[in-house]
């Protein structure tokens, strides 16, 4: 066994120690705890107490996930035989959080390597995109090693911007477009703050999209999933009151707008997956005071994207995330919501013109398959309109 003590890190604080088997890349068990505030909220059980099996399953939630298309390619590639493996080259390091892993026999500090200040190659990027490395000798350097979700992405630096870059499926390459989508309706809408703004990127004569960092100096992105596993669910609550009461627990100030602007504007796009783990809330890595509600961000599992063909109203059916065991059917998950102050029904005029527009840029899109997207939308418009109506 191949153990080596590793210190959790927060920025500059140390949150514990712990001993890790590199051969098995698993947590063997926490051995010294100095400050539990600083934590990820993942490892914390609803006892308030750090747990081997939470950092665990915080540690291995946090490498590029098996599910992703051509990671065998990636591994083989690289030599090496897990995405763990690639984590624990990077110290673990984020563009999503500020927390890292540091070996006290070798230690390192924040400013020297962290990824917000630090610039980094597009090395391991082009890889975890899926397109070929032009060098032999990649630079591993990157907070590649840490981007989860099953599409292929990487973060890459834009005349000095940290930017997401993230491909689409198949031939048509659809979800791509559908983020741009989200975007031009979130900004008819909502507020600048709400949202991430998505655009198309080109690179390597394929497109994709792009958004930049969320988070601004000394903040952390927090999911949901992550809030609600540290705390008790009663019998009489159901899943949407309980997220409102982690939310509300937390100081946050109207709960309910906030998701009821999210899951309104997923209703429009026919979004069958918004779970625990794409939304959720920001934090404050010095103070730890929840400041706000993280921005609306990937929206492209939408527009009934992996629909062979849009035949018949069934092919636009979709079951809506995420409350419920099993989710929700649209219009069940659509009753829970309430606060529609913020909704303007004359901002969508014209958005299905927008919408066409932008799936036409997309040169693998049947015409065809557009319009009947359209008429989708169309009749998820109506529905909507007719409910805040009521």
């Amino acid at each position: 066994m191949n153990e080596i003590r590793y210190t959790l890190m927060n920025k500059n604080r140390a949150v514990l120690d712990f001993l890790y088997d590199a051969d098995t890349h698993r947590v063997v068990k926490i051995l010294d705890i100095y400050d539990l505030a600083y934590a990820p909220p993942a490892i914390i059980d609803i006892r308030g107490k750090a747990t081997r099996a939470g950092l665990d399953g915080w540690w291995h939630g946090r490498a590029i996930p098996a599910s992703r298309a051509q990671i065998q390619s990636l591994l083989s590639e690289l030599n090496i035989s897990s995405t763990l493996a690639l984590a624990e080259k990077n110290f673990g390091l984020s563009l999503s959080d500020r927390y890292w892993i540091n070996d006290p026999e070798q230690p390192q500090t924040w400013d020297a390597i962290n990824f917000f200040d630090n610039d980094f190659t597009d090395d391991l990027g082009l890889l975890t995109l899926g397109q070929a490395s032009s060098n032999g000798n990649p630079n591993l350097m990157s907070p590649n090693s840490t981007v989860g979700g099953d599409l292929n992405k990487k973060w890459t630096i834009v005349n000095g911007t940290r930017m997401l870059v993230k491909s689409g499926t198949g031939f048509i390459n659809q979800e791509v477009y559908n983020e741009v989508i989200a975007t031009h309706l979130h900004q008819r809408l909502l507020k600048a703050g709400d949202y991430i703004p998505y655009t198309l990127h080109q690179e390597n004569r394929r497109t994709y999209c792009a958004c930049p960092n969320m988070l601004c100096e000394d903040e952390e992105l927090i999911p949901a999933l992550h809030i609600i596993r540290s705390r008790k669910q009663s019998n009489s609550q159901s899943d949407y009151q309980f997220l409102i009461s982690c939310f509300e627990n937390l100081g946050l100030k109207d709960v309910e707008t906030y998701l009821s602007k999210m899951l309104a504007c997923d209703f429009i796009l026919g979004n069958f997956d918004r779970h625990y783990q794409n939304f959720g809330v920001i934090r404050n890595v010095e103070t730890l005071e929840y400041t706000r509600f993280a921005p609306i961000f990937d929206t492209g599992n939408s527009l009934w994207c992996l629909a062979e063909s849009l035949d018949t109203l069934q092919d636009f059916s979709y079951i809506a995330k995420p409350f419920g065991r099993n989710g929700l059917s649209p219009e069940r998950q659509l009753r829970l919501l309430s606060n529609f102050e913020w909704f303007d029904p004359t901002k969508l005029t014209g958005f299905t013109d927008e919408v066409t527009e932008i799936l036409a840029l997309n040169p693998n899109m049947p015409s065809v398959r557009i319009t009947k997207i359209i008429a989708g939308v169309t009749r998820q418009i109506e529905h909507i309109l007719k409910f805040i109506a009521m």
